[in-house]
């Protein structure tokens, strides 16, 4: 069958009672998530206190006048010849369920009543039965009740719950003083709406949002809170939320400051999200994102149905910055976003390169007053019950964190709701209590450089896991890739990517080779003294822009084999799986520190004749001449001759310098993992030289030394490589089969 166009719907399959029109492309993403059996964030749950008599038939009457008005509360979902259709009954019946509290003590009842308002709110909507609704009035007396509206968010968006609590009142009034409740229709319907986002894509009217978005989301990596848990298999149903009231003198200074700034409440409270994640994530641009009415033409803002839409921001924090600039700077950011909101979410994330399983908005914000009105409109003075919104009950959330600022009656509410299976409690507690701090600091404190403003600084990311000195910028400029169409668990491997390429070529096209340049190309950089753990951490944030999910194997020569283990041991703490960590000539930290000083004397000296004997061996074979090896040597020790000069740095060594000073001072516990050490022949062996260099007790898994026929800086040329890829490939055989 074809679709319905604007004035000429079809009927749907089956005859007679319905109508088939196309679905927005939020509602086919909705429905997507319905197949897949996400259990989170597809119901829009609002409630009311009611005070005054309302009888059941007063209130389905009234119901049942909304869903004779609005076409999209008569309409289900199901797919037509391979699309998504929504079918729009020509009559649907609402039920009411009517439940008696009364007979309990008055907190007794009202415990009931916030219990069953929790499983309504998550209780699952089949979208392919009308209506998509529920209803139920909890009467906690007779003259107060608790009325329960659960919608599916295929069909209302909070948008809609304010004109429908309005229509609701108006409809209940007029069935209570026999009047008829207004049925008429109203000027456009939900499927008009459908039908014209149809057409609206097809036309080049949204060409310059395109192409804002294309070049606004080139490389946006969406900010996350690293969680607590392992983010496989770990999202369920239940979440935490935790929520603050603003006192009234915050509220007041709150909304004063926005107007002083000339910015709005909902940019401040972008601001102050921004600067908390910075100082908890480290990330020096945050990408987030926010929802918006999208109802920019009038003919929308009557309308019923979910035509709310999805933007991001990408907010850089400078924290040389001052604090009113900074909200100036997000201001603008936000109001560029807002120019462009018409465009699809669906359409827009299309833009932004990211890798299977990275969602761009890992971090959500809502901002907005009461949809459902406040206590003064609701208490109108006609009839006899007036309602009284009651704060929602969370349904889930899409996100694994989501923000809201809500103005009620009471004042500006902050929450936050977080994926239980992530993040623990506290978690969501401090996360709050930082964001509810960066915002009274913009509000409140002189202006100055964020960094130096004393209330953000006592904001700090968990100890040596994310510290935001060392910057993440661009990873995508970081991370090099080979065989990506490769099917097995890749190997990724830390700093050498021209050194690396053919141990990737030898491993074979089926497995995916990922090579992580920690060092930033626009360096060197100056940074402090930081513990051995922040580099592995901020390490990680490269790995999991590469592959946000385990299994993973890893691997690094040298200095940044030791950075691989201790990576390794900080994703087995965030519940990953880590099949096994390749060390290629890497000394284990504490080895060499911690000898006598005796044998740290002995040590050098046989490294000194190891040294002399190569450039001995220089000689021989004419590379330098006798004044290399005798004579300057001899003239240098006397203080007659200086040092040859500095040779070229090369390129990230300065990297390298910052990064064995930490590992000088890092002392680890055992690793709890697969281990396989490859070892050149050109390292030395005896006493001060231990076979599996320092490892054996650092290592609390399986752990194997394989020797290599290759001088040190050779070991991945040809025909070693050839050897390790063999050596890897047997190990990973049994544990990928597992």
């Amino acid at each position: 069958m074809n679709f319905g166009e604007f004035n000429d719907p079809q009927a749907a399959p089956g005859g007679g009672a319905a109508r088939a029109f196309p679905c927005t492309l939020m509602q086919e993403r909705l429905w997507s998530l319905h197949e897949k059996n996400v259990p989170r964030g597809l119901n829009v749950a609002m409630r009311w206190l009611v005070n005054g008599p309302l009888s059941s038939a007063t209130t389905e009457g009234a119901l049942q006048a909304l869903v004779r008005r609005h076409e999209v509360l008569r309409t289900s979902f199901r797919e037509i010849d391979g699309r998504l259709a929504q079918i729009v009954s020509l009559a649907c019946q609402i039920r009411l369920r009517d439940i008696d509290l009364s007979f309990l003590s008055a907190d007794e009842g009202a415990a009931r009543a916030e219990e069953m308002a929790r499983t309504e709110a998550v209780e699952p909507i089949d979208p392919g039965q009308a209506p998509l609704m529920r209803a139920t009035l909890l009467r906690l007396a007779p003259d107060r009740a608790v009325l329960l509206l659960t919608f599916h968010a295929m069909v209302v968006d909070g948008w809609s719950t304010g004109l429908l609590t309005g229509e609701f009142r108006a409809a209940a009034h007029a069935i209570d003083a026999g009047a008829t409740p207004d049925i008429s229709e109203p000027e456009i319907q939900f499927a008009d709406y459908a039908l014209w986002e149809k057409e609206l894509l097809a036309s080049d009217a949204l060409d310059e949002s395109r192409s804002y978005w294309r070049h606004r989301l080139r490389d946006a990596t969406g900010t996350e809170v690293p969680p607590d848990h392992s983010s496989t298999d770990r999202r369920s149903g239940s979440n935490h939320i935790v929520s603050v009231l603003l006192r009234d003198d915050l509220s007041r200074a709150i909304e004063g400051f926005a107007r002083q700034q000339n910015v709005t409440l909902y940019s401040l409270a972008v601001a102050a999200l921004a600067l908390m994640l910075r100082r908890v994530t480290g990330d020096p641009e945050i990408v987030v994102g926010s929802q918006v009415a999208n109802r920019e033409d009038p003919a929308a803002e009557a309308l019923v149905g979910p035509t709310v839409n999805s933007i991001t921001l990408r907010l850089p924090v400078d924290e040389n910055a001052g604090l009113h600039a900074f909200v100036a700077s997000v201001a603008g950011s936000v109001h560029e976003a807002l120019k462009h909101q018409r465009l699809p979410f669906e359409i827009a994330e299309g833009f932004a390169r990211r890798r299977d399983g990275t969602p761009l908005h890992a971090i959500n914000l809502v901002v907005h007053r009461s949809y459902s009105g406040t206590a003064e409109t609701e208490r109108d003075g006609s009839g006899g019950f007036n309602l009284v919104s009651l704060p929602s009950c969370s349904s889930g959330s899409q996100w694994p964190l989501n923000f809201y600022m809500i103005g009620r009656d009471e004042g500006w509410r902050l929450s936050c709701e977080a994926d239980a299976g992530l993040y623990d409690l506290e978690t969501a507690q401090g996360l709050l209590e930082a964001w509810r701090k960066c915002l009274e600091a913009l509000a409140t404190s002189a202006d100055g450089r964020v960094a130096d403003c004393p209330a953000l600084q006592a904001i700090s990311p968990p100890a040596g896991e994310n510290d935001a000195s060392i910057p993440f910028h661009n990873p995508a400029r970081q991370v090099v890739r080979f065989h990506e169409g490769g099917s097995r668990t890749p190997v990724i491997m830390l700093n050498n990517v021209s050194v690396y390429y053919p141990l990737a070529q030898q491993l074979g096209e089926d497995r995916p080779f990922i090579d992580v340049q920690l060092f930033h190309p626009t360096g060197p950089l100056e940074l402090p003294p930081h513990d051995f753990e922040v580099f592995a951490a901020y390490a990680i944030r490269f790995i999991r822009w590469a592959q946000p999910k385990g299994p993973y194997i890893l691997g690094g020569h040298c200095i940044y084999g030791t950075l691989a283990i201790e990576a390794a041991r900080q994703l087995q703490r965030r519940g990953e799986k880590v099949l096994l960590v390749a060390l290629f000539d890497s000394w284990a930290p504490g080895y060499r520190e911690d000898m006598s000083p005796r044998d740290k004397k002995l040590r050098k000296r046989r490294l000194g004749m190891k040294t002399y004997g190569e450039r001995l061996a220089q000689y021989r074979r004419g590379e330098i001449g006798l004044n290399e090896i005798a004579r300057k040597p001899i003239l240098r020790r006397l203080g007659l001759l200086g040092p040859d000069p500095e040779p070229e740095q090369p390129l990230g060594e300065w990297f390298d310098t910052y990064l064995r000073a930490a590992a000088v001072r890092y002392r680890p516990s055992p690793y709890d993992g697969d281990v396989v050490l490859f070892r050149s022949q050109e390292t030395l062996r005896g006493r001060l030289f231990d076979e599996l260099m320092g490892w054996g007790p650092l290592v609390a898994g399986n752990l194997k030394k394989v020797e290599v026929s290759s001088a040190h800086l050779d070991m991945f040329r040809e025909q070693p490589a050839a050897h390790i890829a063999s050596v890897i490939r047997g190990m990973l055989a049994g544990k990928e089969a597992r």
